[in-house]
C-alpha cells in the first residue's frame, strides 16, 4: 500500500513539474533568440530602442513551437 501511494505521489510530482518546466524552457529558448539579435553589431548612428521575445504557437495550425525575437532600432541613416 505504501509503495502504491509513493508511486502516485511521484507521478503527480512529475506531471506538475513538467507542466511548470516546459513553458519556462520554451521562454528561455525564445529569450536566447532575442539575445542573439541584440548581439548583432549595429551601424554607426544607430541605437537599440527595445527588444522582446515570445514562445508559442504564433502562426498556423498544428502542435509546433515557434520562437520569436525582435529588436526595435532607431537610425538617422537613409535606407540606401
Amino acid at each position: 500500500m505504501k509503495k502504491l501511494k509513493l508511486v502516485g505521489i511521484l507521478a503527480a510530482v512529475v506531471l506538475i513539474g513538467s507542466v511548470i518546466s516546459i513553458p519556462l524552457i520554451n521562454n528561455h529558448t525564445a529569450y536566447k533568440v532575442e539575445k542573439a539579435l541584440c548581439e548583432i553589431p549595429l551601424p554607426e548612428k544607430t541605437e537599440l530602442i527595445e527588444s522582446l521575445s515570445q514562445a508559442g504557437k504564433l502562426t498556423g495550425n498544428g502542435n509546433g513551437m515557434q520562437y520569436f525575437g525582435a529588436i526595435l532600432i532607431k537610425s538617422e541613416l537613409s535606407l540606401e
